[in-house]
């Protein structure tokens, strides 16, 4: 008989495993803001303002027309009516983008445009439907008070008023608002890029015909939607064999051009993890089991100053360590307040077993029932099974001490897209 190991590794074993919590918070711990950058507006879209901006004018800055039709003195048609119209003679026009061809006196009116400014003299606007033209008169068939269908200087934001706070996340609302204001580079914390790499001699292209033994790099793809999907710019930087040097010449070559990268696969117990043999010595990075299911292998720390992850290299373990620790670093990194993702108290309508000892996050399709939300599994447990993420818009999270959760039972869930997509 063959001697017994001296260590035996069992996966389902809690001991020795770091709570979730904890490492998630050695992880934000250790992760600052981006330093912010003046961008372009179409580049800071979706970017978070480093610094308010205050309007330095009134916004509009001169009064204008809310309708098509004549401006004049609200005191020369105070009694006009349809049978007893007033008679006022038109003095010029007032188009849009241009100055008013005249002022208005008394008895007199100005054909004007939605959207143009106002004449000097002219208090109200009368609609073109209560007015008649005879060449160079125009009759008014209906009164209109002072201010009537006038668009004041100031009506929308005045001067020295905060138009954006600190902290806000620019979409299109604001995007249009600092245009209007006239400031085109807004102060940002810019958008991280973050290179991918995977590691492992059995990967290849998704454009290659796998020989036996080998697979297509799946994690590279699905990092890359959900650094793209977390506001984050992606560098793939391709696969890399199961080689120290390769690794390293790999990560140190792409330092000029990251804030961060994520690798997947080479962070485990084996012989061939590279990234533990790579930079185990280089930098500060920590390997550790984390008490988790799927995604108990872990490493964090910095490269030369830039974020490393190094995750599992299955590839459900892969997406689910990416919503654990990495998206709420990205959102640390961009300056956003919101650092996890939504979630929501939801029944599982089936049985969802794992490890008593591990916090476990099943894949669930998550709808609105006549009596809340309903929870339901997409497939097993399997960390290689990512049909059963495709399928998914939720992430059931089984609490430590809980071997099987019944169909019944509530429980949270993670939402990581909407329930209609």
């Amino acid at each position: 008989m063959a001697d017994a190991p001296a260590h035996v590794h069992d996966h389902d074993n809690p001991e020795g495993l770091v709570p979730v919590e904890e490492a998630r918070e050695r992880v934000l711990s250790k992760i600052e803001p981006l330093a912010p950058l003046e961008l372009p507006l179409a580049e800071a879209y979706g970017c978070v303002l480093a610094r308010e901006v205050v309007a330095r004018e009134d916004i509009p800055g001169f009064a204008s027309s809310a309708m098509d039709g004549f401006a004049v003195r609200s005191s020369d048609i105070r009694d006009a009516t349809p049978a007893i119209p007033v008679e006022l003679k038109i003095v010029g026009r007032a188009l849009i983008g241009h100055r008013p061809e005249g002022t208005v006196g008394g008895g007199e009116a100005i054909r004007i445009a939605t959207g143009a400014p106002i004449p000097a003299g002219a208090d109200t606007i009368v609609p073109i439907e209560n007015c008649a033209v005879e060449g160079e008169i125009v009759r008014i068939l209906a009164s209109s008070p002072a201010g009537k269908h006038v668009r004041p200087v100031g009506e929308d934001v005045r001067a020295g008023e905060t138009l954006i706070r600190s902290g806000q996340r620019l979409s299109a609302a604001e995007l249009g608002l600092l245009a209007t204001a006239g400031v085109p580079v807004p102060l940002v914390h810019p958008r991280p890029r973050v290179v991918v790499l995977s590691t492992g001699d059995e990967l290849i292209p998704p454009t290659q015909t796998p020989e036996f033994g080998q697979i297509r790099d799946s994690n590279a793809y699905m990092l890359f939607g959900s650094l793209r999907e977390a506001g984050a710019v992606p560098v793939l930087a391709g696969a890399v064999k199961d080689d120290v040097e390769a690794l390293k010449e790999t990560v140190l070559s792409h330092l000029i051009r990251a804030d961060a990268f994520v690798s997947s696969g080479g962070v485990s117990v084996g012989e061939r993890d590279v990234v533990k043999a790579a930079f185990f010595r280089r930098g500060d990075l920590d390997f550790y089991r984390v008490a988790m299911q799927p995604g108990m292998p872990q490493a964090f720390g910095h490269i030369e100053g830039k974020p490393y992850f190094g995750l599992p290299g299955n590839p459900v373990s892969v997406f689910v360590s990416f919503e654990v620790f990495i998206r709420p670093a990205l959102m640390k990194m961009m300056g956003r307040k919101q650092l996890l993702r939504p979630e929501i108290n939801a029944k599982i309508d089936a049985d969802v077993s794992g490890p008593k000892g591990k916090l476990q996050f099943a894949r669930v399709r998550v709808r609105r029932g006549p009596e809340g939300w309903v929870a339901s599994p997409t497939g097993g447990r399997g960390s290689n099974l990512i049909s059963t993420v495709a399928r998914a818009n939720g992430l059931a999270m089984i609490p430590v001490g809980v071997e099987t959760a019944e169909a019944g039972t509530e429980v949270r869930v993670m939402l990581f897209r909407s329930s209609e997509d």
